[in-house]
């Protein structure tokens, strides 16, 4: 008996997937595609979160940096490390802005033809 060879074995296999697969009515799939909406940016205001992120980032490095390489008098090296918790503090809540309006931006914005069918309704 002989094996058989890696071809017969291609083309048997090749067979086997193709009878595992529906196909779809080119005409009807031909409108799905191009009705397909389409992704919309980040807003504005995810924009000014994610600057706000990057400037108390930059401002609780500044600020943590002033305070080791600075030998302040008495108790002002209280004001460097009150910057950096502020900092910290502002980053945390940028952050949380950006993630939230970032969850907003995926939803889609009602069209205006939609708008007017459910005021009729009303």
């Amino acid at each position: 008996m002989s094996s058989p060879s890696g071809d017969d074995r291609l083309e048997v296999r090749q067979a086997a997937d193709q009878d595992n697969v529906i196909r779809l009515d080119p005409e009807a799939t031909a409108g799905a595609i191009e009705s397909e909406p389409i992704a919309s940016s980040p807003g504005r205001l995810n924009g000014l979160a994610i600057t706000g992120m990057a400037l108390c980032a930059l401002i609780g490095i500044l600020a943590m940096l002033a305070f080791i390489t600075v030998r302040w008098p008495q108790e002002t090296g209280r004001y460097p490390v009150s910057v950096f918790i502020g900092a910290g503090i502002g980053f945390l809540a940028c952050a949380s802005a950006a993630v939230f309006t970032a969850a907003r931006d995926t939803y889609l914005a009602p069209r205006p033809s939609d708008n007017k069918d459910t005021e009729d309704a009303d």
